[in-house]
This record gives C-alpha cells, sequence and structure tokens, in this order.
C-alpha cells in the first residue's frame, strides 16, 4: 500500500487522540477519592436532573449511591474504554495496515493486549491512591468497554475491506 499524504495525516491525528484519551483515563486513576468523586458528581447530577425530569422521583436519597456506582462504573470505566478501544484498535489499523505482509490477528493481538494491559495499570496505579482502591471487576468492566471499542472499529474495518474487495472483483470480471 501507498501511503500519501493524507493518510499519514489522519494516522497522525487518530494517533495523537488515541494517546490524549489514554492519558485522561491514567490521569484520572492517580486522583485521590476526592478528586475522583468531584469529577463523577458533575455527571451524576447531571444525568439525575434528566431522569427525574423524565420520570420524577427515580433518583432519590435511598438509590443514590447505587445509582451514584452505576455512573461511574457506566461512564468512568466501561465508556472511557469504549472511546479507548475505538482510537487505539484504529490507530493501531492505521500504523500497521502499510507494513506489507501485517496480519490482521497481529493487529488484534497488539490492540487486545494494549486494552487489557490499560485495565490493569489503571487499576493497580489506584491501589496505591489515598481512597481508592484497584479492583479486579474494574479490570473486566475496562476491558469489556475497551473489547466493544475494538470491535466496532474492526467490524467496520472488516466491512470496508469486504465492500472494496467486492468492488475490485466486479471491475476485474
Amino acid at each position: 500500500m501507498r501511503v500519501t499524504r493524507k493518510y499519514l495525516i489522519w494516522t497522525i491525528i487518530i494517533t495523537v487522540l488515541t494517546i490524549a484519551i489514554n492519558a485522561y483515563i491514567i490521569m484520572h486513576s492517580c486522583l485521590d477519592a476526592t478528586a475522583s468523586g468531584g469529577a463523577s458528581k458533575g455527571v451524576v447530577d447531571i444525568l439525575e436532573n434528566i431522569i427525574n425530569t423524565i420520570t420524577p422521583n427515580t433518583i432519590t436519597e435511598s438509590n443514590y449511591d447505587a445509582f451514584t456506582s452505576f455512573v461511574r462504573k457506566a461512564f468512568g470505566h466501561f465508556g472511557l474504554f469504549v472511546v479507548s478501544g475505538l482510537f487505539t484498535s484504529l490507530a493501531t489499523y492505521l500504523w500497521c495496515n502499510p507494513i506489507k505482509g501485517s496480519k490482521y490477528w497481529m493487529l488484534i493481538a497488539i490492540s487486545l493486549e494494549f486494552g487489557l494491559l490499560m485495565g490493569i495499570i489503571t487499576e493497580t496505579i489506584q491501589l496505591n491512591v489515598p481512597g481508592r482502591s484497584g479492583e479486579f471487576t474494574d479490570i473486566l468492566i475496562d476491558f469489556s468497554g475497551y473489547l466493544l471499542g475494538f470491535l466496532i472499529i474492526f467490524l467496520i474495518i472488516f466491512l470496508i475491506i469486504k465492500k472494496h474487495n467486492k468492488k475490485h472483483q466486479t471491475a476485474t470480471d
């Protein structure tokens, strides 16, 4: 594959965004419990207001802690790792795609290993942060989010390649 200037620019942009999202995830895993809770509180308050506007008294004092925990897990772990999976998988594909003989299994292995390693790193960091705890279940939630982002990107890539091959096959027939 001949690498064009446009391809290289997009590869660099995606790589910078990949580095930024993963740095953001690592940075937030370094926050102590008070700072982390403060960062989550804004999202929790917005969602609480939306839900209680649509269905009054859904989120109450009795279920507020469970709701807060759910939001932290859904957005702070799963959601951020979906974004990481999307960008990291796309960056891995863009950097490795022009290499002659690169195999898709290699791209898959690199990307998935990175996602698992990020989950392990962020939870290990939290073991050493006041008021935080690294949890195995959070690694599973992180990696599940990453895996979803990965699957979305590779499904899109697969469909594009399939369409391109079908178009190329039709043109040569």
